[in-house]
């Protein structure tokens, strides 16, 4: 395998429902709008979400198309990346990985945010694709021949790791290998079913490929 093509949210970086429903119940709110009207409560707000961002500004907004507003994810990563830590093991893996392998990031959070939380981590990786970086995300295959293209690697060469469906479904569109890993945010037994080319069931798993 040359190159490894990370998810960065729930793969590398701890997230959770509760930490995603309040971001945007405050983003909502700080955007004019009442929440109550789009999720009134957790359950409904794991109903009413989708992984592509651009949806979920136009339903809040009240677009029929996407209209960007940098403000958008500006005041919502404000709330969310507070809340959110990167996995202790991540520093010692990633040394180890890059050692044999090309590293890039492929994410649906901006590149700011990514390189923020990572730090010093950065070093290790080739190059880190953020959400601003591409037209349309994930499931979208765009962001991984983005990848492909900017490592110069064939897609027989290279694997993307999530842990949503629409990382393995943008992988597999792409032709590249497929990982799914079970500590982030996608249901485990959902994400089986997928039959990716790779399972990890704990982070140490990684380090054999």
């Amino acid at each position: 395998m040359k190159l490894i093509i990370f998810d960065f949210d729930g793969v590398l970086r701890s997230m959770s429902w509760e930490y995603l429903y309040d971001a945007y119940w405050k983003l909502t709110l700080a955007m004019g709008k009442n929440p109550d009207a789009f999720f009134p409560n957790i359950a409904s707000f794991k109903k009413w979400f989708d992984n592509d961002w651009h949806k979920n500004e136009m339903r809040i907004m009240g677009d029929e198309k996407y209209v960007p507003r940098p403000e958008f994810n500006k005041i919502f990563h404000q709330h969310f990346d507070a809340n959110l830590k990167m996995f202790p093991w991540v520093p010692e893996t990633l040394s180890h990985l890059s050692k044999k392998h090309i590293l890039v990031i492929l994410s649906s959070s901006t590149k700011e945010s990514v390189q923020k939380a990572l730090g010093d981590l950065s070093r290790y990786f080739f190059h880190i694709i953020g959400a601003e970086e591409v037209t349309k995300l994930k499931p979208n295959p765009e962001g991984v021949f983005l990848a492909l293209k900017i490592t110069n690697t064939l897609a027989s060469e290279a694997i993307m790791i999530g842990d949503m469906h629409v990382d393995y479904h943008a992988g597999k569109s792409a032709n590249v290998k497929t990982g799914l890993v079970k500590w982030g945010f996608g249901e485990w037994e959902n994400l089986v079913a997928l039959k990716p080319n790779y399972l990890f069931e704990k982070p140490e798993d990684l380090l054999s490929l």
